[in-house]
């Protein structure tokens, strides 16, 4: 049956195509529509789809072997009737060899039969088409079925009841390294693992007896030898009520494995390190309960674990900090992620306490709250700590405070004095005679003298008061809260109790005294201003005459002066590291002139706020605060470095002299450093002479003899200054191993017009010429003094009638003149 909805396309003549509408209209009225060229049926198969084609064997230029390609080339697949008379048989053959599905002759019994045959093509036509949406579907599931077959990740295989393998995918065989073919000759015993054999046969078994899915972990052994774990489903393929084959989907699961090995060999691993950790590891509960602790930890804490877990962690901490404790471990319950520190101290089961560092943070893995908490025994550091604290602000040799400490108080005190003010008093100590037993005993019996006066000047001062050892033998009483009467009180007790002292060492007996200023703190703000003024006052005692106590008061002029001591002490260090001074240089002259060579005397001078500072202004300052020896190596190294840059100047110099200072004389260092210095001059030693003044080599005779004699054997010459200056000159001068004497300026300075001093240098000139030295005359102002000292047979003289000091470039050119006067520098 057609229906209105059924599009036939018609290709005959006219007539033709009355009689097919006709004999089809009786039977649904289908929808025909004719053509009757080629044109004519390219341009109908543009339009929508078509049903069933009906075509003469020929009508005008289109044939039905070529409308039957046409509609196979436009995708019209559909029912082909060929319309032919008798005597086209053969045609009518190749149309249907083409693959046109029927013919019909055009007959009148022809056309009846038309309808029916139209009927049905169409349905098996229908057929057809509902055939190839089922293949369709069925390839699509198939190629997708066969896509996740070859691109799953899950290894998959089907084996025969002998353990054939009757398929595997690209994934299995990719992973065991077999290609397709390979995998045909196979069993699984081929590929099973030794360890897996047993199990993987017990459960083939099981699958051909029926059961119908096994899941199984096992192992297989690729073909490079490599083992692959894997883990999935088994299942029996039935039929006819027996298992043909078993198929299995498994997972490669062999870098799980190993993970999971590399993980329980890493939990071993810190289970080991947790329980060995030298530090104390605990697991705490929110209410406080010891979960988990360490072997070591329990160990340090004196406790066997199962002693400790389930108890209350209160009971190891020490009662004095479990306050602080408690508070700490509750914050860090209150804020999760958060890590912080604490140091207290636990008690041992002994009841011996030690000091831990805390580090806790809540474990991020429990579900419970809970905290983790690691603790570092830190006892003996904490006592290195309070050691060192103490070392740090105490001397070690009398373990009174230090300085450093000492100068801190007072700091502290000076601040709050400011809003709370109150008496305070600043005592400044330095032992006289001290020095005596140091050079003569040695300096481990004047350490050991230190350390009984401190014992017995800690008897005397208030349990408030601070006594300190500032250095050497300097010492400091800071006396709080005292009126200034109190502390002269005070002070005098402990001048007694020193003036009372007598110091035994072996078969020597010594006594001493102590220079003390004090000084009242109200109104001081500045460290610095009451640390200068306690010293310039204990030094003004020293001055009038030592063993005694001298209060600071504002309009003090004796400690005033002693405070610009301190002044100069800042200035010449600063100068020292700044550069800032200069070397000047006055001639010295032969009486008999005879000399062809240049002497001359080396003179420092300072360079402070744009003026030239003389020694007299300094030097005082530099002998008292120990500045002297810095001074004499700087003068050194740059003479020194001067002489060996001027050769020219070199070859015309007979002798330079230099002046060093008392403490120079005395310091072992110094001496090593001089020698050193001259043992890599490059020019000879004699061109060098070292003044001493006589007052400097007296006080310190042995050591001054020794520093001479070391310095003379390596070439250089000694002078010595301000002869006839003591009391005992003579005496001393046959000890002294100098090469020159220079005489006392105050014999020279008016020897034209005084008969006494005239008589002093000529005696002194005879006694120095019988010691086969020689003589150099000082304050040289004019030429009656001049002509006098060449008349009593003086070697050399100096003076502003002969040459004022100068920088070293104008004695440059001065010596560089024609030698008419002779130049020695100072």
């Amino acid at each position: 049956m057609t229906t209105p909805d059924t599009r036939i396309l018609i290709a005959c003549h006219p007539q033709m195509t009355d009689t097919i509408r006709k004999q089809l209209a009786t039977t649904g009225k289908p929808l025909c529509h004719c053509v009757t060229s080629r044109y004519e049926f390219l341009d109908a198969l543009q339009q929508p789809a078509w049903h069933i084609v009906i075509s003469e064997l020929e009508v005008n230029d289109l044939t039905a072997l070529d409308a039957f390609r046409l509609c196979r080339q436009h995708g019209f697949d559909i029912p082909f009737i060929l319309l032919t008379e008798t005597g086209a048989e053969k045609r009518a053959l190749q149309c249907l060899e083409a693959g046109i599905d029927q013919y019909v002759a055009p007959t009148v019994q022809g056309f009846r039969r038309l309808p029916a045959l139209v009927h049905m093509l169409l349905e098996r036509s229908e057929l057809g088409r509902r055939r190839q949406l089922v293949e369709k579907e069925l390839n699509e599931r198939r190629e997708r079925y066969q896509d996740i077959f070859d691109n799953t990740s899950d290894l998959i295989q089907c084996l025969a009841a002998d353990g054939s393998f009757l398929y595997t995918n690209r994934a299995w065989r990719d992973t065991m390294g077999y290609s397709e073919e390979e995998v045909a000759s196979l069993t699984l015993a081929d590929v099973l693992h030794p360890d897996s054999a047993a199990c993987c046969q017990d459960r083939f078994k099981r699958l051909k007896a029926g059961d119908e899915l096994i899941h199984i972990n096992f192992k297989f052994v690729t073909r490079e030898g490599k083992t692959v774990h894997l883990a999935g489903d088994c299942g029996s393929i039935i039929k006819d009520g027996e298992a043909i084959s078993t198929r299995g989907i498994f997972k490669n699961i062999t870098e799980t494995v190993k993970a999971e090995e590399a993980l329980r060999i890493s939990e071993a691993r810190y289970q080991a390190l947790y329980e060995n950790a030298p530090d104390i590891y605990t697991i705490i509960s929110p209410a406080g309960t010891i979960l988990s602790i360490n072997r070591i930890g329990a160990r340090i804490l004196g406790y066997d674990v199962g002693e400790l877990v389930g108890k209350s962690a209160e009971q190891v901490i020490h009662p004095d900090d479990l306050a602080a404790v408690i508070a700490h471990i509750g914050r860090q319950f209150e804020n999760p992620g958060h890590s912080s520190d604490i140091e207290y101290r636990k008690v041992r089961k002994d009841g011996t306490a030690i000091w831990v560092h805390q580090r806790s943070i809540l474990d991020p893995q429990s579900q419970e709250p809970r905290l983790l908490v690691v603790c570092r025994d830190v006892t003996d550091r904490r006592r290195l700590e309070v050691q060192l604290s103490y070392q740090a602000t105490h001397d070690a040799l009398t373990d009174l405070i230090n300085r450093r400490e000492f100068e801190n108080r007072l700091h502290r005190l000076l601040l709050s004095a400011e809003s709370q003010p109150a008496e305070h008093v600043l005592c400044y100590l330095d032992l006289d005679q001290f020095k005596i037993v140091n050079d003569t005993c040695g300096h481990v019996a004047g350490d050991e003298l230190l350390r009984q006066l401190s014992s017995l000047m800690t008897g005397q001062v208030r349990a408030r008061d601070t006594l300190a050892r500032l250095g050497g033998d300097e010492f400091a009483i800071l006396m709080e809260y005292c009126p200034v009467d109190k502390a002269a009180a005070l002070a005098e007790h402990v001048r007694e109790a020193i003036g009372n002292f007598h110091f035994q060492w072996h078969e020597r007996r010594f006594s001493l005294g102590v220079s003390i200023g004090l000084v009242p703190l109200q109104g001081i703000t500045s460290l610095k201003d009451a640390m200068g003024l306690a010293d310039a006052a204990c030094y003004t005692a020293k001055g009038k005459g030592r063993n005694r106590i001298h209060i600071y008061h504002p309009d003090d002029q004796a400690v005033a002066g002693e405070v610009g001591g301190a002044h100069w002490a800042s200035t010449i260090t600063t100068a020292l590291e700044s550069d800032s001074f200069m070397l000047y240089a006055q001639p010295v002259h032969p009486c008999a002139a005879t000399a062809s060579d240049s002497r001359y005397e080396i003179l420092l001078r300072l360079r402070d706020k744009g003026e030239i500072v003389r020694p007299g202004d300094f030097m005082p300052a530099a002998e008292r605060y120990n500045l002297s020896p810095k001074l004499d190596r700087w003068v050194i190294d740059h003479v020194i470095d001067w002489l060996a840059e001027h050769e020219d100047i070199l070859a015309h110099t007979e002798q330079c002299s230099i002046n060093l200072s008392a403490l120079s004389l005395c310091d072992e260092a110094f001496r090593h450093y001089l020698l050193e210095r001259l043992s890599s001059a490059r020019f000879p030693n004699s061109k060098l002479c070292f003044e001493v003044t006589e007052t400097a080599a007296i006080s310190n005779l042995k050591q001054a003899t020794g520093f001479i004699d070391a310095v003379r054997a390596t070439g250089c010459y000694f002078a010595l200054d301000d002869f006839g200056s003591g009391l005992s000159s003579y005496a001393y001068l046959r000890n002294l191993p100098v090469d020159i004497v220079k005489i006392d300026g105050t014999f020279v300075r008016n020897i034209a017009t005084n008969d006494i001093d005239r008589m002093m240098v000529k005696s002194i000139c005879e006694i120095v010429k019988l010691m086969g030295k020689q003589t150099t005359a000082e304050y040289v102002e004019d030429a009656a003094a001049f002509s006098v000292l060449q008349a009593i047979g003086v070697d050399f003289v100096q003076g502003y009638h002969l040459g004022r000091p100068v920088s070293l470039d104008r004695i440059a050119t001065d010596i560089l003149q024609p030698p008419d006067n002779l130049v020695c520098i100072k």
